[in-house]
């Protein structure tokens, strides 16, 4: 009968031990818009193919002097933040030494997770558009940026070669 009471003690005492406080965050709070580049190929005969990966891509965001991709290869998609101060964020793209400017106009929610993760900001992406010379389009794919990889946003390029 001891025997009994002294396993049920030892296993309430083992659960016990394993309930500790939440000190490490559980849940992602990395919130990324995610843009997919999206091209055509036109050769001399007028030929068009379809083409995703990217090289010689450099992004940079601006108005600050962090580059996320430099001179990069293959790239498919780029994953930037988006800001949490202000509801404009702006990236430089460059390829193939050609610059354009990506804007997006977002809105900027906070929410709370846990005393262990704080709030994360998602966003919700209003509007977005380009300047320069390579981008032909930009379209939104999916307005919600939260904290799992997806496309938001698609870079349309046509190539003549």
């Amino acid at each position: 009968m001891q025997l009994k009471y002294w396993i049920i003690s030892f296993a309430l005492l083992m659960g016990l031990a394993a309930c500790q406080p939440d000190t490490t965050c559980r849940q992602s709070t990395d919130v990324v818009a995610g843009i997919a580049l999206r091209g055509i190929s036109i050769d001399s005969t007028g030929v068009a193919t379809d083409f995703t990966a990217w090289d010689e891509i450099t992004v940079q965001g601006v108005g600050n002097d962090s580059v996320l991709y430099d001179n990069s290869t293959n790239v498919s998609r780029i994953l930037v933040p988006l800001r949490i101060d202000t509801n404009i964020t702006a990236y430089s793209l460059d390829w193939k030494n050609q610059e354009d400017i990506i804007y997006f106009r977002h809105d900027n929610t906070r929410r709370f997770i846990s005393m262990a993760c704080g709030c994360v900001v998602y966003h919700t992406i209003d509007s977005v558009w380009c300047k320069g010379t390579w981008i032909d389009s930009v379209k939104i794919v999916n307005s919600a940026v939260e904290p799992v990889e997806q496309d938001n946003v698609r870079v349309f390029v046509t190539v003549e070669e």
